[in-house]
C-alpha cells in the first residue's frame, strides 16, 4: 500500500501541468497569427496606395506626351487651364482623325482625354494642368496656379496636378510634377 501512495503522489503534481504549458503555446500562437493578419491588411492597404499613386505618374506622363505632340496647343496656351473646369476640356471626335481640329480644339480634346482616363483608374479622380512656379500646393477646389510663365508659355513651368481620393482613408490625395514644354 505504501507503495501505491507514491506512485500516486509521484504522477499527481504533474498532471495539469502540460495542459497549461498547451494552453499557453496555444495564446501565443494566436497572437502571433493575429499580428500577421494585420500585417497582411497593411501591406495590402499600402500596396494599393501605391498602384494609385503609380497610375496618377502615369496618367502626368500621358497629358505631357499630348502637349509634347501640340507644339501650337502649347505655344498658343491652349492646355494652360488653372481651374478644374478648364482643364475638364471638351470632347471633339473629328481630333481623332489626322489633320480632323486645330491647336487649341487638340488641347480641349487632350484635356478631355486625359480627364476621362484618370476617372477611369483613379477613384474621384481629376486633372488640372497649368503654368505654375509650385506646382506642391493647391487643393482641389482652389489649384493654386500662379500663372508665372514670362509672358511665353511655351518656355514656362505647366504643373500637372492630379487629386483622387484614396480608397482607405478616404483623404484627397495630390499628385503634382512640373515640366517645360
Amino acid at each position: 500500500m505504501n507503495k501505491h501512495i507514491s506512485n500516486f503522489q509521484r504522477f499527481r503534481p504533474n498532471g495539469g501541468f502540460t495542459l497549461l504549458e498547451v494552453l499557453v503555446a496555444t495564446v501565443v500562437l494566436s497572437v502571433g497569427l493575429l499580428s500577421l493578419a494585420g500585417l497582411q491588411v497593411i501591406g495590402l492597404r499600402t500596396g494599393h496606395s501605391s498602384y494609385l499613386r503609380t497610375q496618377a505618374t502615369i496618367q502626368s506622363y500621358d497629358i505631357i506626351d499630348r502637349m509634347r505632340a501640340n507644339e501650337f496647343g502649347v505655344i498658343n496656351d491652349n492646355y494652360n487651364q488653372p481651374t478644374q473646369t478648364g482643364s475638364a476640356g471638351t470632347e471633339n471626335t473629328s481630333c481623332e482623325t489626322v489633320n480632323g481640329c486645330g491647336t487649341a480644339s487638340m488641347a480641349a480634346h487632350d484635356l478631355f482625354r486625359w480627364n476621362e482616363a484618370i476617372a477611369d483608374v483613379l477613384p474621384g479622380g481629376v486633372g488640372v494642368v497649368c503654368i505654375d512656379s509650385t506646382p506642391e500646393d493647391g487643393d482641389l477646389a482652389d489649384p493654386a496656379c500662379d500663372n508665372v510663365g514670362g509672358g511665353n508659355s511655351a518656355t514656362a513651368t505647366y504643373a500637372i496636378k492630379i487629386w483622387w481620393t484614396d480608397d482607405q482613408s478616404g483623404t484627397q490625395q495630390l499628385f503634382a510634377t512640373s515640366f517645360r514644354p
